[in-house]
């Protein structure tokens, strides 16, 4: 194994050491902002990242924006239906062309007026006067790759639609995940609410807090534990996601018989219990600062149901309660993270696979980009 050099030690982490012997990244990973740069160029603008549901469009001319690292996007149904997503800068002046969210029939940049089709290109660019070398067809919106996997919608910024440039498959990322999420019926659940948190923490330290094996539980969530038998806890590993299957103690009714937590890499949860689902989408904002948006759903033929209400109510409010717990976790790690008196720590070879098995997928995304 060769020494890493100078510029790599600040970052370095040997992802060749077993759990055991490993220690964890150095706490360089999530206070230095020029890691935080390497992640946007290698893991945020590289990997599938999923940024909405299908059913926020629903039909053609429906469209939703979004931010990911610095780069707007709008993902829309075009004329004829198709999923399209595209880079949300017009090709003029660089202004954000379409706004939050809604139906529209053609795009309109709202600095100079150029125009687009739903597909991106360009339908008007007025008052230009006489212009040389001025192809229109230069000037549409960029595409990106999108694709949808049961509720979700996904894309990849570098990956323009039906080109080659996509670093990952999305099948082979999600593939081994499939089965297990489909024999729990995720595919056939209900969107019915959205909360989103700030947090003053690096991205990260909120992934490994959720990935964690639940070993923060008994200790921060207490309700939450009484509802669990940690006894049967396990993790299943997969090449760039993960699952952890809990039981269900039979205390809390809200969980059912049986607990899943899928996560794909680098940002997205499905938390699959009872007859509830969420998803949490983590979203970094600077090397200090993450948003986490919570969709809610639910199994339930009539969501208007009085027993059904009563349910998502109740999950809902006690979701909130185990964030705001989270929250207060990840906030305390961010700040011991700056202490001159850490570097690194360890990991529980136990309960923290999945912990070490993300740190190793990162370091292998932007390990190249450093100098040897």
């Amino acid at each position: 194994m060769s020494t890493p050099s100078e510029s790599q030690s600040k970052f370095y982490f040997d992802p060749t050491l077993p759990i055991e012997a490993a220690p964890t990244p150095p706490s360089t990973w999530y206070t230095d902002p020029k890691f935080f740069e390497l992640e946007k160029k290698h893991v945020f603008e590289k990997s599938w990242i999923v940024v909405g549901r299908t059913d926020q469009l629903p039909d053609p001319g429906c469209y939703f924006t979004g931010d990911l690292v610095g780069n707007p996007y709008v993902v829309l149904r075009d004329d004829d239906g198709n999923l399209r997503a595209m880079h949300n800068v017009c090709r003029h002046h660089a202004a954000v062309v379409a706004q939050e969210s809604g139906r529209a029939c053609e795009l309109v940049c709202p600095y100079h007026g150029w125009t687009y089709h739903l597909d991106g290109k360009l339908k008007k660019a007025p008052h230009m006067g006489r212009v040389e070398n001025f192809d229109r067809q230069e000037f549409s919106l960029p595409p990106m790759s999108v694709r949808e996997w049961g509720p979700f919608i996904l894309l990849d910024l570098d990956g323009p639609l039906g080109g080659e440039n996509n670093p990952r498959n999305l099948e082979s990322d999600i593939g081994k995940m499939i089965e297990p999420l489909e024999c729990l019926g995720f595919e056939h659940m209900k969107w019915i609410h959205r909360k989103v948190y700030t947090l003053n923490c690096n991205w990260k330290a909120f992934v490994d807090n959720s990935l964690d094996g639940g070993y923060h539980v008994s200790y921060a969530h207490e309700q939450l534990a009484e509802g669990l038998d940690f006894g049967g806890y396990r993790t299943e590993l997969f090449e760039r996601a993960s699952i952890q299957i809990c039981e269900s103690s039979g205390k809390d009714q809200r969980l059912g018989e049986q607990v899943a937590y899928a996560w794909l890499y680098p940002n997205f949860f499905i938390n699959r219990y009872g007859r509830m689902m969420d998803t949490n989408l983590v979203i970094p904002l600077s090397v200090d600062r993450c948003q986490v948006v919570f969709d809610f759903y639910a199994d339930y033929d009539d969501v208007d149901e009085w027993n059904a209400k009563r349910t998502i109510r109740k999950s809902i409010a006690q979701s909130h309660a185990i964030q705001e717990e989270d929250i207060e976790i990840c906030e305390s790690s961010q700040r011991g993270l700056q202490s001159i008196s850490f570097d690194r720590g360890r990991y529980s070879s136990k309960l923290e696979q999945s912990v070490h098995a993300f740190h190793k997928i990162l370091w292998g995304d932007i390990q190249d980009d450093l100098t040897p």
